[in-house]
């Protein structure tokens, strides 16, 4: 009998701490997380440049309403952006060479070395614009982001938009090109060449400018 009572009393105890016990919800991560290297890396593997499938999609969609940013034909569609994603890896090699930026593109399917940092860039916005001249003045926006290949958090430690007229949004959140008024990179098409420079130029600036306001290269460098 006693044993019962004492029982009983030693459940009503547990069932009642279990109720006022507060369950911690998961944390999540914030922008204070992020790692920054403390010095500039020797070597910047560039991958070759990707074009989110959802911007080719939208593009098509504009294709079918009349508004011409890609070929016609799916077979031209596939050589141009290829084109696109060859011409613009190289470009973007070529300003960071010139930014003496120690750059070399990396097509290897294993992962980068662990002496640099690996930069992606993903294409996520294709629109038409507005024609200007009777010429095609396409909207083409791009996603750079640069991860520490030897730092055990694979996070990038930036990321930022970039294209003509691109603002740098530094941290691992991805503002979507398509939500922004501000990257219009004017030409005559996609393989226009000052286009292609251009982006590459704004890439290779915006790096620069994250590197300097971290410490890691100088401005007269």
């Amino acid at each position: 009998m006693i044993k019962s009572i004492l029982l009983a009393l030693l459940l009503c105890c547990l069932s009642t701490y279990a109720a006022d016990e507060t369950v911690k919800t998961a944390q999540v991560a914030t922008p204070s997380t992020i790692v920054w290297p403390t010095q500039m890396a020797s070597k910047i593997y560039i991958l070759p440049v990707k074009i989110d499938p959802a911007a080719i999609t939208d593009a098509k969609k504009k294709n079918e309403a009349g508004i011409s940013i890609l070929p016609a034909d799916d077979d031209e569609t596939k050589t141009k952006l290829a084109d696109l994603k060859t011409d613009l890896t190289a470009a973007i090699l070529e300003k960071m060479k010139d930014a003496e930026l120690p750059a070399q593109i990396w097509t290897s399917s294993s992962p980068v070395p662990s002496d640099g940092w690996k930069l992606e860039g993903n294409v996520v916005n294709l629109d038409p614009g507005k024609k200007v001249l009777g010429t095609d003045n396409p909207v083409v926006g791009i996603v750079i982001s640069v991860a520490d290949s030897s730092h055990p958090i694979t996070e990038p430690f930036l990321v930022y938009n970039s294209s003509a007229k691109a603002k740098m949004s530094p941290g691992p959140g991805i503002s979507p090109f398509a939500k922004l008024g501000n990257m219009i990179a004017k030409g005559t098409g996609l393989q226009e060449s000052m286009q292609i420079g251009r982006l590459a130029e704004s890439v290779t600036e915006h790096f620069g400018e994250a590197m300097e306001k971290h410490g890691l290269k100088k401005k007269d460098d």
